[in-house]
């Protein structure tokens, strides 16, 4: 890699007098002492190559490679002077910033086409030859210090990975595989449930649930109670369903998956006459008056739950875990998650509301891999036993194992991972030929979390987690898609579980 950076010091009074000064300390000290601490003998590192003092500002354009970073060598000068200056001069140094900064170097991946990015403070990324020349602009002390120019290089190098990514069937790799089954009919569910009544559309991708379809997810709730958690000692926890912001960035769910939350904004004030014009405006129209709720309503900084097992996570920050417990074992089913799925609402198998079951544990590694082992196998017994539905697992690597770099080493020995587990929709067309649904999935996530929280046994060992969603809503498609709406033609352990079909709402 190649570093070209223009910045200046400002400093708290003039420094025109160092414009005459400047070259012999370069030549003695900043070139060959300061920018060279750390750099390996036969390499370069970062040089001072240009200075203009005026006024109060002192302008330097520094080269450099990754031996020094010239943002680095920036924050040594900065360093430098405020000692050098501070202690004859009593000048101090106000603020630092990189007026324009270039670097140049090879990608691993060379993308074929021209790239267009949205990454703050770049400016532009072009091709040259085999190179990427990527300009920076506007970074100041912060920007600097807290190792802003690191991830924008490491967010360039995962956006051009994306570009150049086959997507998830290019990582995408067999496991398991039932039997075939013929399906009992070949119709999409949603149509027939609606023409019966038994769902209704609601608002932004929500389903209404009445009694038949209710009964069927309880039923399917009550299984996976009976047949997974309970003999596998999972202890229920009741986790938050409005999640910071700033959870969501630990765990990685931010920056992956901001396209898909539902946001929670706060109102300004609780005081009714704040709200007084609002309320007014709906009694005289029947209508809400969006620009002027705007006004009312903080800028979010929640959101619903998205995954119910971020909170979870965060309980267990900064602190040790006594080995002697583990591994810990949890289960949440307290509340509905809402996710915003591209095109919204279709059928129920693409809904925005998940009534779900989160299953999470922590342990050590090979407590975490046994217990994704007795999953499996519980998982197994109830889809090939209970619902006898036709199904798949899948190993993939999850958005967010690669995003903490760490699918090329961990992720490869199918440590750190997630299992799919698909189904095929009849109604979808051919088990060859048509897309699949993912109906659940497990992960075990490694050290990601407990390392994104500070967190490690009290004899210092890594801590590792897995989870699993038992989404019921999916559970509840797939089973239909296949089985039918009739109970007759169910499998004979699900239908004595249901029981009798509930009487369906005749409305005229």
């Amino acid at each position: 890699m190649k570093f070209y950076l223009e910045g200046f010091i400002e400093f708290s009074s003039s420094v025109e007098f160092l414009q005459q000064r400047l070259p012999e300390l370069v030549a003695k000290e900043i070139n060959t002492q300061l920018l060279r601490k750390g750099v390996p003998a036969q390499q370069e590192g970062a040089r001072l190559v240009r200075w203009l003092a005026v006024g109060t500002k002192l302008m330097v354009t520094i080269e450099g490679t990754t031996y020094l970073r010239p943002h680095d060598a920036l924050l040594r000068l900065r360093t430098y002077f405020s000692e050098k200056l501070g202690r004859k001069y009593r000048i101090g140094v106000r603020s630092i910033g990189i007026k324009k900064y270039e670097i140049a170097y090879r990608p691993e991946r060379m993308p074929k086409q021209s790239i267009t990015v949205h990454v703050p403070w770049v400016q532009s990324i072009s091709k040259r030859g085999n190179e990427l020349r990527i300009v920076l602009k506007g970074l100041d002390a912060t920007a600097i210090e807290d190792r802003y120019v690191e991830n924008i290089l490491k967010l360039i190098e995962e956006k051009i990975a994306a570009a150049t990514y086959g997507g998830k069937k290019e990582r995408w790799k067999l496991l398991w595989q039932s039997r075939r089954r013929s399906p009992v009919w070949k119709s999409d569910p949603t149509p027939e449930m609606e023409k019966r009544g038994w769902i209704k559309r609601f608002d932004a991708g929500v389903w209404l649930h009445m009694p038949p379809s209710a009964k069927i997810i309880a039923t399917m709730r009550e299984i996976a109670m009976r047949e997974l958690i309970k003999p596998l000692k999972f202890q229920e926890v009741i986790l938050p369903k409005t999640v910071p912001l700033e959870v969501w960035t630990r765990t990685g769910h931010m920056p992956g998956s901001a396209n898909s939350f539902f946001y929670v904004s706060r109102p300004k004030k609780w005081d009714p006459k704040f709200w007084e014009d609002l309320a007014d405006y709906v009694k005289v129209t029947g209508k809400v008056p969006a620009e002027l709720l705007k006004e009312k309503v903080e800028v979010p900084t929640a959101g619903i739950c998205f995954a119910q097992c971020p909170p979870l996570y965060w309980y267990f920050a900064k602190h040790k875990l006594s080995e002697r417990s583990l591994p810990l074992k949890f289960w949440d089913a307290s509340g509905v998650s809402y996710r915003w799925e591209a095109g919204g609402l279709r059928g129920i198998e693409r809904d925005c509301e998940f009534h779900r079951i989160e299953i999470v544990w922590l342990g050590t590694k090979k407590q975490v891999i046994a217990i994704k082992d007795e999953l499996i196998e519980r998982y197994k017994h109830i889809f090939e036993d209970i619902l006898e539905i036709e199904w798949r697992m899948a190993w993939v690597v999850p958005w967010y194992v690669e995003q903490a770099g760490l699918a090329s080493e961990k992720a490869a020995s199918k440590e750190v991972g997630t299992i799919d587990f698909e189904a095929w929709l009849p109604w979808r067309g051919s088990r060859e030929k048509s897309e699949w649904l993912e109906f659940q999935n497990l992960t075990v996530a490694g050290t990601k979390f407990s390392d994104a929280w500070g967190y490690k046994t009290e004899k210092d060992n890594d801590v590792w987690s897995g989870c699993s969603g038992i989404g019921l809503d999916r559970w509840l498609s797939v089973f239909l898609s296949q089985k039918g709406l009739e109970p007759e033609h169910w499998p004979k352990e699900f239908a004595k579980r249901f029981g009798k079909m509930p009487k369906e709402i005749e409305l005229i």
